[in-house]
């Protein structure tokens, strides 16, 4: 009974749950957030490539990372031919990073802002410290045109696979170079591993067609700074018709002006920590997904100068119901620059029966230009954007807790049948419309426009139902469709601000 209770042995009961609880809460704090005193482990640096050309190497910057150099290279010029640097290593704990551009210069940015990282400043050299994995951007003198630094702290590599395994296509460190002039892409089958180890560079194409299964990863470097002439597309990673698949680790640099990576008519694909540092103006894409469903980034790091990322369709069907659809895709805990474009994208090639269930959250927007060549003239161009140019209909799409620090214009909703002074040509002969739209937790802290555009086509081809919930431009919360911040035209209804 109740009343029979020992009084003791209740009070060590209370006390032994409140330790418990005590316990429970401190473990789960520190899995919420990296703890400042946890111990310096010495990182994994990998060399660079003793034979690589040295127009791949950066001396731009200096970075250690601990007591460890980390080499540097040169992914190419960026839309202002300044060279844009970037460097990887793996950190098991927490590290202090020491970077020192080679060149004079009076202020300095780390970003992200979302890290929280502050620097400090002596002499030359700034230093920061990392708590764990972080990509991570050092600007100077508010410089977004000018030379950039890209660090990747990655986590320390598990289950590498046997470079004996004759369903492994295994790169060790050093430089490979399968970039003849003419030279068709590697081709990886189903169930095969394409493994680039850390310290390696592949100069070359890599390409996949109609296989399951395949799984391309590694810490090291796919390059390519050629143009092909061959039957293949001229994409330095291009998976086409691929289903159960894994992208996760690896580094793509195209230095020339041609899509980085992307995928076609693809279905249950992962793309893990997937990089992309690809300067060269333009149509540098860093990875598209096109006419494809069931795909998930997670951890994407892109700098482009075209769009970061564009989801499209892309078929030879005049009538978009009769083409692939685009539905149930997840991008998430990215960090995206474009020097040109969109940062983010859906369009403008959109020939597909439908864009349905695609949602975006967890994204930092570091950096987005319109167009080296014609600044402001492109203002269909923006950080978010949507751009339809086919009759067909688009729902259930969402931006969520995204983050842009420096950016010409900021939201873009927009039903247009020509692109880029009518090099893309589309049609609204068919239905079509963009419904169900939401932005929430989107804060800008740029000094760009900061416009939000919603534009739709006719009467019968509307933009409805998109929700601004949460939007705060530099520190202001947007509170009604009518702040100046909004360009919505006549053939919008039911835009709410919350």
């Amino acid at each position: 009974m109740k009343g029979n209770r020992n009084p003791k042995r209740v009070i060590r009961l209370i006390l032994l749950q409140v330790m418990m609880a005590a316990i429970l809460i401190q473990t789960l704090a520190g899995c919420a957030q990296p703890q400042e005193n946890v111990e310096e482990k010495p990182v994994q640096t990998y060399a660079a490539p003793v034979d690589l050309p040295v127009n791949y190497r950066s001396n731009d910057f200096t970075v250690k990372a601990g007591e460890s150099d980390i080499d540097l290279y040169n992914a190419g010029n960026n839309s202002w031919n300044k060279p844009v640097s970037y460097g990887y290593f793996d950190i098991p704990t927490s590290s202090t990073i020491a970077v020192t551009p080679n060149f004079e210069f009076s202020s300095f940015e780390l970003v992200p802002r979302s890290l929280g990282i502050k620097g400090e400043r002596s002499g030359n050299t700034i230093t920061f410290k990392l708590n764990g994995p972080a990509n991570v951007s050092l600007v100077v003198d508010g410089n977004y045109q000018g030379k950039v630094l890209h660090l990747f702290a990655e986590s320390p590599e598990t289950d590498i696979p046997d470079p004996t395994d004759p369903n492994v296509i295994y790169f060790g460190p050093g430089f490979h170079d399968l970039g003849e002039y003419g030279t068709p892409p590697t081709m990886i089958k189903s169930n095969q591993t394409l493994y680039i180890s850390g310290g390696a560079v592949v100069r070359g194409r890599f390409r996949a067609d109609h296989a399951t299964n395949i799984t391309i990863r590694g810490r090291g470097i796919i390059l390519n700074d050629y143009r092909a002439q061959d039957e293949y597309d001229d994409i330095a990673l291009a998976l086409n018709y691929v289903t159960k698949s894994t992208v996760r680790d690896i580094i793509v640099n195209r230095d020339t002006n041609s899509w980085t990576s992307s995928m076609h008519g693809n279905s249950d694909v992962e793309v893990i920590n997937y990089k992309a540092v690809s300067p060269r103006y333009a149509s540098s894409d860093g990875f598209n997904i096109v006419s494809s469903h069931d795909i998930v980034f997670d951890g994407s790091f892109i700098h482009s100068a075209d769009d970061s990322l564009a989801i499209k369709g892309l078929s030879q069907e005049e009538d978009p119901a009769k083409a692939l659809p685009v539905y149930n895709i997840t991008y998430k805990n990215a960090q995206l620059w474009a020097d040109g474009n969109n940062a983010i994208g859906i369009g403008a090639e959109t020939v597909a029966a439908y864009f349905k269930n695609i949602h975006f959250n967890n994204i930092d927007v570091l950096y987005n230009f319109d167009d080296r060549d014609h600044p402001d003239g492109l203002t269909d161009r923006s950080a978010i954007n949507i751009f339809a140019l086919h009759g067909t209909e688009f729902s259930d799409i969402s931006f969520e807790n995204i983050r842009v620090e420096k950016a010409k214009r900021l939201i873009n909703i927009q039903m247009d049948t020509t692109f880029y002074f009518g090099a893309i040509q589309g049609s609204w002969a068919w239905p079509g419309s963009i419904k169900g739209i939401r932005y929430k937790d989107i804060t800008s802290y740029s000094d760009g426009t900061n416009e939000i555009k919603v534009q739709g086509w006719s009467k019968d081809r509307m933009i409805s139902d998109v929700i601004f919930d949460n939007i705060k431009i530099n520190g202001k919360k947007v509170k009604a469709v009518d702040d100046p911040h909004f360009t919505i035209n006549q053939y919008a209804e039911n835009v709410h601000v919350k």
